[in-house]
């Protein structure tokens, strides 16, 4: 089915077209928990859906009726303040689950980095699936326990760094985030713009700039264009965010 066909039908795609076999992101998401030889039963609960950039995909306090897995493209979860201040939660990737809800309303927003897909599950179905496979279970069970490991995490970031940390802090979890998926483990493509990093890390722009110069001059990254950083020196990029030589985060854990 062609992508105008998928348009058409309002990002629905029809059971027997599902590329579940095919698709990228299988082995890092709730979905490669089944085998080839099960996977077919995820036909009858998926619907694809195409999310252009900038696109809400709910609002926080929506009423939640699906979760969803990203299959293509970014995605970045947030909270609002009354007065339109923002902190960014988390950015998501291919393979990441979201749509995790507190009594049956979701607890942030999510939009959509760049023009992405996401495939959406009824709650009920899932949990259907669920009960059916409990492989797919399990996986949810480790996802929500990287979730809460890196949670902790993001609490010491944005309590006890300071912004040289944090910015060698967030280029070092996305350089885990993101090596498998590039064929240079020293380049990253970041979908986010600055303003979404200090709404990440608790800082100003002008100071993920002025930062983001400092490791440009003192030779630990290049930068090109407005989102792509070459990492030049890993090591002197890992003792500026303070994180001991064997540390590992559950995220690439999940990933690898």
């Amino acid at each position: 089915m062609s992508d105008s066909d998928i348009s058409a039908l309002g990002g629905r795609i029809v059971p027997g077209d599902l590329p579940c076999l095919l698709c990228e992101a299988r082995s890092s998401a709730v979905c490669g928990a089944l085998g080839e030889d099960r996977i077919v039963c995820l036909n009858d609960y998926v619907v694809r859906r195409r999310i252009g950039a900038g696109e809400r995909l709910f609002d926080e306090g929506d009423r939640a009726g699906h979760y969803f897995v990203v299959t293509e493209g970014a995605m970045t979860v947030f909270k609002e303040a009354y007065d339109g201040r923002r902190q960014i939660t988390g950015f998501l990737y291919s393979g990441d689950m979201l749509g995790l809800n507190h009594h049956q309303r979701y607890a942030y927003s999510a939009e959509a980095l760049s023009a992405s897909v996401v495939c959406q599950y009824e709650i009920a179905d899932l949990n259907r699936l669920f009960r059916d496979y409990p492989e797919m279970e399990h996986w949810l069970l480790r996802h929500c326990s990287d979730e809460l490991a890196s949670a902790h995490d993001q609490m010491f970031l944005l309590g006890r760094k300071n912004a040289m940390e944090k910015i060698a802090s967030f280029l070092w979890f996305q350089m885990h985030r993101l090596k498998l998926r590039s064929r240079n483990r020293t380049r990253l493509e970041l979908p986010m713009s600055r303003r979404d990093i200090a709404d990440y890390l608790g800082l100003t722009v002008e100071t993920v700039s002025r930062t983001l110069t400092r490791m440009r001059r003192d030779g630990t990254i290049r930068t090109i264009g407005k989102h792509d950083v070459d990492v030049l020196d890993i090591e002197d990029l890992r003792a500026r965010a303070g994180i001991d030589a064997d540390f590992r985060p559950a995220t690439a854990e999940r990933a690898a």
